[in-house]
């Protein structure tokens, strides 16, 4: 049975014969699965329990109230989308019936200084990535969110110093390329449905992370698979106070496909009754970023492919789920 591993990355700031074997752990991590459950973050419990019973609370209204917060534009990635509005498979072509999943979008907002530094550059997808945050009058909510952001974004930006180092890079060397990160960050809320899905569906259909790394939290509840390289679906492990990191699109094109961007998807549960929720935060660069294979990961005398805009590649991948 192929497992996907569990690492404490505490060591990494002290360094030593320590974080060195829990670098090496993180590269294999990353060559087999692209997937890896995180411990030693530093992320207090109650970030994740206020987190938990904000969006709960949310999510347990009528659609009525919920439709409220829905954004008048679909482009944009806030607010709450109903059940049945996202079928994420189709960013691969694959037809399926829509995912049995609603919910919430919240991300970054931009200074003025920030916009009209990108209106001046004629960066692309601005008012999609950093757009207002649509914010439910859901008691403790929005403190919840922030906090849990600011947290999760911390960890985010260990872990790619971490990936760094691995890549036999500077810790530094991916910085400049998250200086304004298009990050986004959703809350997954699964309802039991009291009835047998339809044939084909699933709670989220399978596909790759279209960014660079991402940090997600789940309530326990079982059900994330990953696709392994003799294409079986195996089940990531469901640990108390870690998180579930996984490489997206960008990193595999960092690495030159060293780096699994793995497909994954959430299965229906046998027990009908069973909901669930997830929160992932998509730590993605500055929408300008140019994505290009990293030194280290060059053969003698191979050149690197062209430079892939960061927003533009995730912009398109969304576009196709909705």
């Amino acid at each position: 049975m192929i497992t996907i591993p569990v690492i404490d990355i505490s060591p990494f700031e002290s360094g030593g014969p320590a974080a060195d074997g829990m670098i090496r752990e993180v590269r294999a991590a990353c060559e087999e699965h692209g997937f890896l459950v995180v411990a030693g973050h530093g992320i207090p419990k109650q970030v994740n329990r206020d987190m938990d019973r904000a969006c709960r609370a949310f999510f347990g209204q009528s659609p009525e109230e919920k439709s409220r917060f829905t954004p008048a534009n679909g482009d944009i990635l806030r607010g709450w989308w109903g059940v049945g509005t996202m079928a994420t498979a189709a960013s691969l072509d694959i037809d399926t019936p829509p995912d049995f999943m609603e919910y919430l979008g919240f991300g970054p907002e931009l200074s003025p200084e920030q916009r009209d530094d990108y209106a001046r550059r004629d960066v692309q997808h601005v008012d999609s990535f950093f757009a207002a945050n649509l914010w439910p009058d859901t008691e403790g909510l929005r403190d919840a969110v922030e906090r849990f952001y600011d947290e999760t974004t911390a960890l985010a930006r260990c872990l790619v110093r971490i990936l760094a180092v691995a890549l036999e890079l500077p810790p530094d060397w991916f910085e400049d390329k998250f200086e304004v990160p298009g990050s986004s960050l959703f809350v997954n809320y699964y309802p039991a449905t009291g009835t047998e899905p339809q044939p084909g569906q699933f709670r989220r259909g399978q596909h790759t992370d279209y960014g660079a790394v991402t940090v997600l939290y789940t309530d326990g509840e079982s059900g994330l698979q990953v696709k392994t390289r003799r294409g079986e679906w195996v089940p990531v492990p469901v640990v108390a106070d870690t998180y579930v990191v996984n490489l997206g699109d960008l990193m595999g094109f960092w690495s030159n496909g060293r780096w699994r961007s793995s497909m994954h998807r959430v299965i229906c549960p046998t027990d009908t009754n069973t909901d669930r929720l997830s929160v992932p935060l998509f730590f993605n660069p500055s929408l300008d970023a140019l994505v290009q294979c990293v030194p280290t990961c060059l053969a003698p005398g191979e050149q690197p492919n062209e430079p892939i805009p960061a927003g533009e590649w995730i912009a398109n991948k969304v576009a196709a789920t909705t």
